[in-house]
Formats: structure tokens, sequence, C-alpha cells
């Protein structure tokens, strides 16, 4: 028995410790990474006056990884200067009783001093990506503080405005990695995770580049630590292209009766056949039609967010929308009568000469006797009517969304992704918002080349929702699944454009 326990793994203890000058972020990080409200946020000094400790992951067998909010760096120059006095500087400025309410400053820095020493296998160091690292007067005093610590330091880039481009967080970390370059081997690596606008891919490399400066005793128990961090990462994204499928395949499969008035014939229904582009009231039958559709699809799309922002650990209240709500986005369809058929037939392939192209206008030109002649040539294109009706087996009018609409769907909704997945939870409750230029791109770059796929896809949906068939509900799970992993396949390679690094990302659905 004691033979089996020994082959048990051992339960490992990893702490991180975020420092920082005052006021650069380091709570609303810690709120963010924790997909917790831990902690007071102001734009003001000090905000946070102790160290604070919050599991951000644990595993099934025990190990935990443990997130230390401190409080930030105060005067760091002046402390930098009186402690370079001593031989001891860190035994002497710890031990020392600072006052907390004259030289607060002082007192903030010892507590963050203090929970890095006792408490970091690593410090992460937060610094504000968009000060020249020249201007940051206090960075060379705090590198030499933490020097005197010896603790590994893996330096973070917090950017608080929109997601930067590939080519402006190079420039920022070539330009951090430079300014820290004198102060390696202490400073292992510089990393981009902003507090506002990072992802989950900026997360999960985190991790990787802290592994290194990880003791060796713990290696294995870090290890099991990463992985749950990463399952929960699959297991969320997953679940979220889940969410966008589904909402797409009700869009493709919805559709709405046409109240539709008689079929008599008459002058303006001719018209209203032949013209390419009929202006129709709001009130009429199609368009009380595709409002309600309209309003079905924001209904699940307000839906579909809510489930977005539950999976990302986010409050919002957001009002739901469909982008792009045009009547051109919209396919009609009624049954086809033998009569106007016959008339669609001859009026569109030259049995009537240009009376079609007059009729679509708005004018007549023609005599009686020609419309005549066009109206008995028409009786042979009758009996094709018949068989198309038959064909379709369809007894009411409806109205549903075409490729082009879905498609515009689908890019909205891989974009919509993408701002809950970058939205930091320090920023408060998500409130919907303009996406960079550079993800809608990159999203529609990604999406081309499965352009034919996915229109057949919308096709086998609207053949499987029309369909009486038992095999229906089948092709219809079939079909969600291979939009599924589509979806993700789109979305991973427009993240891995978005953010392109040497090593491949570990969730990889392709």
């Amino acid at each position: 028995m004691s033979q089996e326990l020994s082959t048990l793994p051992q339960a490992i203890l990893v702490q991180w410790c975020l420092i920082s000058h005052t006021n650069i972020g380091k709570t609303s990080l810690t709120r963010t990474l924790l997909g917790q409200d831990v902690g007071d946020i102001r734009d003001a000094p000090h905000v946070t006056d102790t160290a604070e400790g919050h599991t951000l992951v644990q595993t099934a067998e025990g190990d935990v990884l443990t997130l230390w909010d401190t409080p930030g760096f105060g005067d760091s120059v002046r402390l930098y200067q009186r402690l370079r006095q001593h031989s001891n500087p860190m035994g002497w400025f710890l031990t020392n009783l600072w006052d907390r309410w004259r030289d607060k400053p002082f007192w903030m820095s010892q507590r963050a001093m203090q929970a890095a020493r006792d408490s970091a296998d690593v410090v992460l160091y937060l610094v504000n990506a968009a000060e020249d690292p020249a201007d940051a007067g206090y960075l060379d005093a705090e590198m030499h503080l933490l020097q005197w610590l010896g603790k590994p330091v893996v330096v973070l880039l917090n950017q608080t405005g929109m997601p930067q481009t590939t080519e402006q967080q190079a420039r920022d970390l070539r330009a951090w990695s430079a300014a820290l370059a004198p102060y390696t081997p202490m400073v292992r690596n510089v990393v981009a995770l902003d507090a506002f606008t990072r992802s989950w891919i900026h997360e999960q490399r985190l991790f990787q580049v802290v592994q290194p400066t990880i003791a060796a005793d713990k290696q294995a128990g870090y290890q099991r630590l990463v992985q749950a961090w990463e399952s929960s990462n699959q297991a969320r994204f997953e679940a979220s292209m889940q969410a966008v499928a589904n909402l797409l395949v009700e869009a493709a499969q919805w559709s709405e009766p046409i109240d539709a008035p008689g079929g008599a014939l008459n002058w303006n229904t001719l018209k209203s056949a032949i013209s390419a582009s009929p202006s129709t009231p709001d009130n009429t039958p199609e368009s009380l039609a595709m409002q309600r559709l309209l309003k079905h699809l924001q209904q699940q799309d307000l839906r579909t967010t809510q489930t977005l922002l539950q999976l990302h650990q986010l409050d919002g209240k957001v009002a739901g929308h469909i982008h792009a709500q045009l009547r051109e986005y919209f396919t009609i369809h009624q049954p086809l009568d033998s009569r106007q058929m016959g008339l669609w037939g001859a009026l569109t392939t030259g049995a009537a000469g240009g009376l079609g192209a007059d009729l679509a206008a708005g004018g007549l030109t023609m005599g009686a006797g020609a419309l005549l002649g066009a109206l008995a040539g028409a009786v042979t294109f009758a009996s094709a009517a018949f068989g198309i009706n038959k064909l379709r087996g369809q007894a009411k009018h409806q109205v549903n969304l075409n490729d082009e609409f879905l498609d515009t769907a689908l890019h909205t909704s891989l974009l919509k992704y993408l701002a809950i997945a970058h939205f930091g939870r320090g920023q408060g409750t998500f409130s919907e918002s303009d996406t960079p230029a550079h993800w809608a791109t990159q999203v529609t770059e990604q999406t081309a080349p499965h352009r034919q796929a996915l229109h057949a896809l919308w096709a086998q949906l609207r053949e499987a929702a029309a369909s009486t068939s038992s095999d229906a509900a089948q092709t219809t799970a079939e079909a969600t699944e291979k939009l599924q992993r589509l979806l993700a396949h789109i979305m991973l390679s427009t993240l891995q454009s978005l953010y392109p690094a040497p090593e491949q990302l570990s969730l990889d659905h392709a």
C-alpha cells in the first residue's frame, strides 16, 4: 500500500506576485485573470494597500497556483537612493517600521517587497506599454529593488487602449525588451498581457513563458496547472463556437409565412413580378414577415451574447442587434402561379420584345395588339409552372434569409466573440462597441477560403428545415457539427494571424 501511495503525484504550490509602480493596473489585471471582482479599482495612486493572494488555478491532484496582488511602488527613486547606502538594503528596509500615514509611499513599497520576498516563485512586473521606457523615470530604481529580492522577473506590457495591431505590439515589445536588457538574467522575458484587451491566447502564452522560471522540484505540478488552465480555455472556446453555430443554424432555418393577398392577375401584380427591384411599403405582408423574422433573430442574438458573456465570466446587458438588415438579404418564396409563370417566361425570354423592360421601368410603350401577342405566346410556359409547383410542394408564401445575410451574421458573430474574449473584467460591465478594423480584416481573410463550404451548409440546413423526412433532425445535427468545427478553424486561424508566435496553439481544431 505504501508503495502505491508513493506513486501518487505530490501536490505543489506555485505563487505569482504582481508588482508595478502605483496606478498601472495590477488589480484590473487580477480581476481579469481571476474572472472575479476582487480589490478596489480607482484612477488614483495607492488604491491597493495590502497584499492579497487569490487562487488562480487548482488541479484535481491538489496543485494550486496563487496570484498575489500587491500595493504599488511609491516614491521608488527616493527609496532606491536610501537603500543603496546600506550593506544589507533589503534586510534593513523590511525590518523597519514605516508609518502608514506619514510616509505612505515607503510603507506601500515595503508591503509589496514583503509579499514578493515571502511568497513569489516569480515576479510579474507590470508596465504601461503606452509609455516610452525612457520616460519611465522610476524604471531603473524599481529594477534594482527587484534585483535585491533575487527572484526571476517576467515583465508584462499593459496597454489600456484599443487592441493593437501585430506591428504595434511588436514595436512595443522591441522597445521594452531593449530597455530591460541591462537587467538580465533577472528579467527572463517580456510579454504582452493587457488588463483590458488581452485574450486567452495571451494568458496561455504567459503560462508557457513562466514555466522555465519555476524550480525543478515544482515543474511536474506546474505542468499539471498549465494543463488545467488550457483545458478550461479549450472547453470555453468550444462552448463559444457552439453558441455561435447554434445562432447561425437558427438564422439559416427560420422562415416566416407571408399573409399574401389573392393571386388575381392584374397590372400591379404583373409589374411587381417583372420588376428586378420592387418598391414595397413597410406595411406590406412581405415587409411585416421580414420584421417578424428579424425580431426573432434579434432575440436569438441576445441569448447568444448572454451565453458568451457567462462563459467568459462577464456581466453585461446588451441590446442585441442584427447588422445589415437590408431587404436585399431576404429571399421571398411563393407558390408559382401558372398564369404569372407563363407571362414571366414570355416577357423575359424575348417573346414580347421590349415589353418586359418597359414594364420594369414603370411604363408601357407597346400597343394592345403586341401585348395580346405576348400573352398568347406565354401559354407555352404554363405547363412548366405546374411542374415546378408540384416539385416545390409549397402551399404558402414565406420569407427567409439568403446566403449573403448568413455570411454577414457569421462575420459579426465572430467579431462579437473576439470583443467578449478580449474584454478584461477590470473594465467593469461589458458593453458593445466598435471592434478594431484589423480584427474585421482578419476575420474576412480567414473566412474567404471557406465561403463555398459555408454556402453548402446554408443550403443543407434550409433543406433539412423544409423536409418532412425522419432524417431531417439528423441532417441538421450533422450540419451543425460541421459548422462548429469550421467556425473553430476560422477563429483559431484569425487568432494566430492576430498574434503570431513561434509556438503552435494547443487548441488546434483545424
